[in-house]
């Protein structure tokens, strides 16, 4: 009897009903169109042989994935545990999520210019609406010594009997 109530109880809620409205992935829904961007991958799946998690589905995962930093098996528990991704990528509260393997065939059918190609726009779209901001610093590290060739260094100076206290090395 409480497995039929629990069961009618569940079949009752979707995943929109547990999220939040302000929950970041609403947001990065209303920027980035990802079903226009997946809609070209669709090439990439045949419709005969088994049912796959689709382009748009993938790209909603990789999203996920990539802010979330999770591995493939973290992913797969991730999906499975976790209300909001469960509503970003389009699954059910009773639908199966796919298994780590997944993640890894839709990279490899993506290629990574694919992969590029896609985060680039999505980076873009995010930049414009001002969810995410670039920093970058570049160093010219062209002149740093490594660690180790200083030490061997002042070895060389100790060996010849220079003070190291006050020179880096001693001139013949």
């Amino acid at each position: 009897m409480l497995h039929a109530v629990r069961h009618q109880t569940e079949s009752l809620l979707a995943p929109d009903d547990l999220v939040p409205k302000n929950h970041p992935f609403r947001d990065c829904e209303r920027v980035i169109d990802i079903d226009a961007l997946a809609k070209p991958l669709d090439a990439l799946y045949s419709d005969r042989g088994r049912r796959e998690t689709g382009a748009g589905r993938g790209l909603r995962l990789l999203v996920m994935q990539f802010v979330h930093d999770l591995s493939d098996r973290e992913m797969e528990r991730f999906i499975n545990d976790n209300n909001a991704a469960r509503r970003f990528c389009g699954f059910g509260m009773q639908e199966r999520t796919p298994d780590h393997s997944r993640f890894c065939k839709f990279r490899s059918r993506l290629g990574i210019k694919g992969l590029m190609d896609v985060f680039a726009v999505m980076r873009e779209s995010m930049k414009c609406a001002g969810l995410v901001r670039e920093a970058t610093t570049f160093v010219d590290s062209s002149k740093l010594e490594s660690k180790l060739n200083a030490w061997k260094e002042r070895d060389r100076a100790i060996a010849a009997g220079c003070d190291t206290s006050t020179t880096r090395a001693c001139e013949n």
